[in-house]
């Protein structure tokens, strides 16, 4: 493949065509494309010569644009009329490098990256605040290994004493702020003497009832951890200490076990 554009000498009978001519060779050899295609298809449309097809084919071979050169190429076999077989096999050849050329230009197909979908969140049921079932609620504490000293394992009971305090102390305003709004939906009925008032009233009571008694299961639950911790934590290597408050429509009770 040469370097230069061939621009046989019969291509141009004109002196104008002539410079023409020589103002696109110069702008395909200095890579403007643009310029030099420009001038070869006016030189083209002036003189209906089929070589200024293969020259433009050939410019755009030198700038890398193999697909446009190809396509000229071929359009240069269809109106080349005269063309012998050394010329055309000669234009296929640039066909072929060109496809060749393009070939290398195109990127390898790479395996498309598929996310993966996030796992489903499932919504924790809420209890409704209409009902009243049996609630129990547990706090286990595990004090294991033998290499661990008394003070760690105390210091892990008060720290749980502490949080369960907090999630007591949580529950009983939570069990205030029902007992306010039910106060208020009866002083509602009072007013109104609406059945649904009533009802929605006895929900949050109801409601309001269930966080107290947690409530109150969990503070005393926190308040044995923290004793205990504060003691040392026993003197077993191994053990697990069980703090069950339960509270049922009938009333409340602790459990309390130590597990060897």
């Amino acid at each position: 493949m040469t370097g230069l554009v061939a621009i046989p000498a019969f291509g141009a009978s004109s002196q104008a065509e002539k410079e023409k001519a020589t103002a696109a060779r110069a702008a395909c050899l200095t890579g403007d494309y643009a310029n030099g295609a420009k001038l070869l298809s006016e030189l083209f449309i002036t003189t209906k010569n089929p070589t200024w097809i293969f020259n433009l084919a050939r410019c755009a071979e030198q700038s890398s644009k193999y697909q446009e050169a190809i396509s000229h190429f071929k359009e240069y076999l269809r109106v080349g009329k005269r063309l012998t077989d050394d010329e055309k096999a000669d234009v296929q050849k640039h066909i072929a490098d060109c496809q060749e050329s393009l070939t290398a230009q195109t990127p390898s197909p790479t395996s498309p990256v598929v996310a993966q979908p996030a796992p489903p969140v499932t919504a924790q049921p809420v209890a409704s605040s209409g009902s009243a079932p049996d609630t129990q609620a547990r706090a286990d504490v595990s004090v294991a290994g033998g290499d661990t000293s008394a003070a760690n394992r105390g210091s892990g009971l008060r720290v749980a004493g502490i949080v369960v305090a907090s999630v007591g102390l949580a529950t009983a305003v939570t069990g205030l702020v029902l007992n306010l709004k039910a106060n208020s939906l009866a002083d509602d009925f009072n007013r109104t003497q609406d059945p649904a008032t009533k009802s929605s009233s006895s929900s949050y009571k109801t409601g309001s009832m269930i966080c107290y008694g947690v409530g109150a299961g969990a503070l005393v639950a926190a308040g044995v951890l923290y004793l205990v911790g504060r003691a040392g934590g026993g003197s077993e290597s191994n053990s697990q200490v069980s703090f069950l408050p339960a509270l049922t429509t009938t009333g409340f009770s602790l459990d309390v076990r130590r597990l060897f």
